[in-house]
């Protein structure tokens, strides 16, 4: 039997959250499906270590396909460690730091990505990719929104995340892989430099269906989040689908491609696209960063000032 086996970095700053991602992956995929979550030494130095998980898809379409997740040591002295590891790599989930004190240190990430990849004679356009905008948490609307202007990935899928809870993370893992499993399989085996682009962000939730029975093996392999000791397994099927995150993921591709527009040039249906973390002003108030959408895709970042007076008489 024929065998696919392919590597997908998880490429990011010191604590965007590469590794948290790799856990929780690593927590909701069944036993059989997976390996240990694995301290890999580096080739450079033995002391640096950085972590793999492997999956095991069995097989898809009648070839044997396994995949290796690697998260690459964010540290600003590890370059070469992670020049190294994009050696064969064949697709690569960009995890962006979307802290508002971090979200700046994001470019120099991305700007060491594609030098690094130029050493291998290789350019990020010819991989699948997928951006994850971790820490959707604490992230505020304008910077990301900017962040995402300035770094050009059109044609990428976009996902929001929060790693220390789960929140998106299945939805970018059967993302990058089905792109993975479908550009190995319709191109040249080997090759990275014959792998095409992701999806926009607008088609990322129907992608096409030549990867479809990978997904649908990656599906099987996530386990319930109801399931316990004692009760039959859930019907898993659509489980990554039904993940919150894609209910609330902003345009996207609209957001690369203009700048935002004015709020009289919305249209008049409009719903909350995304919230940012409430904090508390000097004055008081409280300051709760919203994203708005319309109908046809366009989108608009606002703050929500909101001060509460105690009524007359209370303390």
């Amino acid at each position: 039997m024929s065998e696919l086996n392919a590597r997908i970095l998880f490429w990011g700053i010191e604590g965007a959250g590469k590794t948290t991602t790799l856990q929780k992956i690593h927590a909701k995929l069944r036993p059989d499906l997976r390996g240990e979550l694995r301290h890999e030494p580096t080739r450079l130095d033995p002391t640096v270590t950085y972590e793999a998980l492997s999956i095991r898809l069995g097989e898809v379409g009648g070839i044997g396909t396994e995949i290796e997740l690697i998260a690459v040591p964010g540290a600003p002295d590890q370059a070469m460690t992670r020049k190294q590891l994009l050696d064969r790599v064949d697709g690569i989930v960009l995890v962006l730091d979307s802290s508002p004190e971090r979200i700046d240190s994001n470019q120099a990430a991305i700007d060491e990505l594609r030098s690094s990849l130029a050493a291998y004679g290789q350019r990020l356009d010819a991989f699948p990719i997928v951006l994850q905008y971790n820490k959707r948490d604490v992230a505020d609307p304008f910077a990301i929104e900017d962040l995402h202007r300035r770094i050009g990935f059109d044609q990428a899928a976009v996902f929001e995340t929060i790693a220390t809870t789960g929140h998106g993370i299945l939805s970018t893992l059967t993302t990058i892989s089905k792109h993975v499993v479908r550009s190995r399989r319709a191109g040249s085996g080997d090759s990275p430099a014959a792998h095409t682009n992701a999806p926009t962000a607008a088609t990322a939730a129907t992608i096409d269906r030549d990867a479809g029975s990978s997904h649908e093996i990656l599906e099987a392999a996530i386990l319930s989040e109801s399931e316990g000791p004692g009760e039959p397994e859930d019907d898993l099927a659509g489980i990554v689908e039904l993940d919150p995150v894609a209910d609330v993921q902003p345009d996207w591709n609209a957001v690369a491609g203009a700048p935002p527009k004015s709020e009289t040039e919305l249209g008049a249906e409009l719903r909350i696209v995304s919230v940012g973390q409430a904090s508390l002003d000097a004055g008081g108030r409280i300051r709760l960063p919203l994203v708005l959408g319309d109908e046809s895709g366009q989108t608009r970042s606002l703050t929500l000032s909101l001060r509460i007076d105690a009524p007359d008489g209370d303390d």
